[in-house]
């Protein structure tokens, strides 16, 4: 049989944001990641070496990427 998929609880993403797989030093301030039940926007970012970032957020601990992580960035306004 077929299994149904359960989105995440929680608010929606971001008005027009995709869902896309980036490795750490393509995520940017402002992107947002589903964390903690919520999409939460990177507030800023410290570089942990080469391959690894600590995301900050105003509403959450910080989380430190090591890996491919889903992120979702608002299109950019013209």
């Amino acid at each position: 049989m077929y299994e149904r998929k359960k989105a995440p609880l929680g608010s929606p993403p971001p008005f027009g944001a995709k869902a896309e797989t980036r490795a750490p030093g393509q995520i940017k301030v402002g992107d947002y990641v589903f964390l903690g039940g919520a999409y939460r926007r990177v507030t800023d970012m410290r570089s942990d070496g080469a391959s690894r970032r600590t995301l900050i957020f105003a509403d959450h601990f910080p989380l430190r990427v090591g890996a491919l992580t889903v992120t979702y960035r608002p299109p950019a306004r013209p």
